[in-house]
C-alpha cells in the first residue's frame, strides 16, 4: 500500500493495463467461441451438402427428369386402375321414374317369395326405399342412381339368404344427394342412423348400409368372407363396423330348462322286447350296432343365435377415377 501511495501515477497506469488486459481477454474468448460455433456449423452444412450431392435423389437435372418420369408412370398406372374399377362395377342404366317404382315393387315381391321359408324379413320391407313404394323420384337422374343402388341392395339381401341368415331385423341406407336435388355430397339423416356420403378427391362415393341380422356363427363367418369376394358380391363393399351380441343376454330360468325324457318303466315289458330283439339279432348273420343310449344331459347355454349389426360402405367409383 505504501508503494501505491508513493507511486500513484505508475499504479494508475498498471491498473489501467490490468483492466484492459482482462477486457481484451474476455473479448478474445468470446470471439473464439463464436468462431468455433460458426466453424462447426459450416462443417456440418458442408457435410449435409456433400450427402445431398451423393444421394440417389440429389437435386440435379438428371435426377429431376428421372423422378418426373417415375411420377408420370405412377399416374398412368393409377389411371389404368381407375378405368379398370369403372369397368368392373355395374354401370348406371337410364330408367324412368315410374319404371323404377315398378322395379322396386317387383324386387320386393321376388325377395319375399324367395325368403318365405328361409329368412324372416321385416313386415315393411322395401330395401330401404320405403318412400318410393308410394312416391316417385324427383328426376330421371335420381331414378337412374336409385335403380343402381337398389340393384346393390338386392344383391346384398340375396347374399344374406345364401349365407344362411335367419332374420333381417333392420335394413337402412343413406340417402343420395341426387334424391334431394343436390349437386354436392353431404350427410343426410335417416331413421335410426346418420347416413353420410364421402368422397376422396371426387374419385369415389360411399353409400352407407346399416343392417341388424340374426344368425349363427358359421353363417356370419361366411357372410364376412363373401362380402370381400368379387365372385360372390359384384359390388365393391367395405365393412366399416361389426358388432356382435348373444341373442339372449341372460341364462334361462330353471323352469325353462326341459330335462331329458326318463327311461320307460313298463314293468319289464321293455326289457322283454329288448331281449327278444337281441335273440333275433343273434340268430341272423347281420351285425347291427347297439341302440343309442338316451340323452342324459340338456344344453342350457350356447345354443342361441347371434345378433349382429353391420355398417357396410358400398363404394361407387366416379368418372374422375380415370384421371
Amino acid at each position: 500500500m505504501d508503494w501505491i501511495r508513493e507511486n500513484k501515477p505508475l499504479a494508475a497506469i498498471l491498473g489501467v493495463i490490468i483492466a484492459g488486459s482482462l477486457a481484451l481477454g474476455y473479448l478474445v474468448f468470446d470471439e473464439w467461441s463464436n468462431y468455433s460455433e460458426t466453424k462447426d456449423g459450416y462443417l456440418s452444412m458442408g457435410s449435409q451438402v456433400a450427402a445431398l450431392q451423393g444421394a440417389p435423389l440429389a437435386p440435379t437435372e438428371s435426377n429431376l427428369k428421372a423422378k418426373q418420369a417415375l411420377v408420370d408412370k405412377y399416374a398412368s398406372m393409377v389411371n389404368q386402375l381407375g378405368g379398370a374399377l369403372l369397368y368392373l362395377q355395374p354401370p348406371v342404366q337410364a330408367i324412368k321414374d315410374i319404371e323404377f317404382q315398378a322395379k322396386l315393387k317387383t324386387k320386393i315381391a321376388e325377395i319375399r317369395a324367395e325368403a318365405a321359408s328361409r329368412m324372416q324379413l321385416p313386415s315393411e320391407f322395401a330395401f330401404g326405399f320405403d318412400d318410393y313404394t308410394t312416391g316417385l323420384p324427383k328426376s330421371a337422374a335420381a331414378a337412374a342412381e336409385l335403380s343402381s343402388f337398389l340393384d346393390a341392395m338386392d344383391e346384398l339381401v340375396k347374399l344374406f339368404l345364401k349365407c344362411g341368415v335367419k332374420s333381417v331385423d333392420l335394413l337402412e341406407r343413406s340417402k343420395l344427394a341426387v334424391e334431394q336435388g343436390q349437386t354436392s355430397v353431404q350427410g343426410n339423416n335417416t331413421a335410426g342412423m346418420q347416413g353420410r356420403q364421402q368422397t376422396a378427391a371426387g374419385i369415389y362415393e360411399k353409400r352407407q348400409i346399416s343392417v341388424v341380422l340374426t344368425l349363427d356363427q358359421g353363417p356370419l363367418q361366411l357372410l364376412i368372407s363373401r362380402l370381400a369376394n368379387p365372385s360372390e358380391m359384384k359390388y365393391f363393399t367395405t365393412l366399416r363396423l361389426l358388432r356382435i351380441e348373444n341373442q339372449h343376454q341372460e341364462g334361462p330360468l330353471r323352469s325353462d330348462v326341459k330335462p331329458p325324457e326318463a327311461l320307460p318303466t313298463d314293468g319289464g315289458a321293455g326289457t322283454a322286447e329288448a331281449a327278444s330283439a337281441e335273440s333275433a339279432a343273434a340268430a341272423s348273420d347281420v351285425i347291427k350296432p347297439p341302440p343309442a343310449a338316451p340323452d342324459d344331459a340338456v344344453s342350457v347355454v350356447g345354443e342361441e343365435d347371434l345378433k349382429v349389426r353391420l355398417e357396410i360402405d358400398l363404394i361407387k367409383f366416379l368418372d374422375a377415377a380415370k384421371g
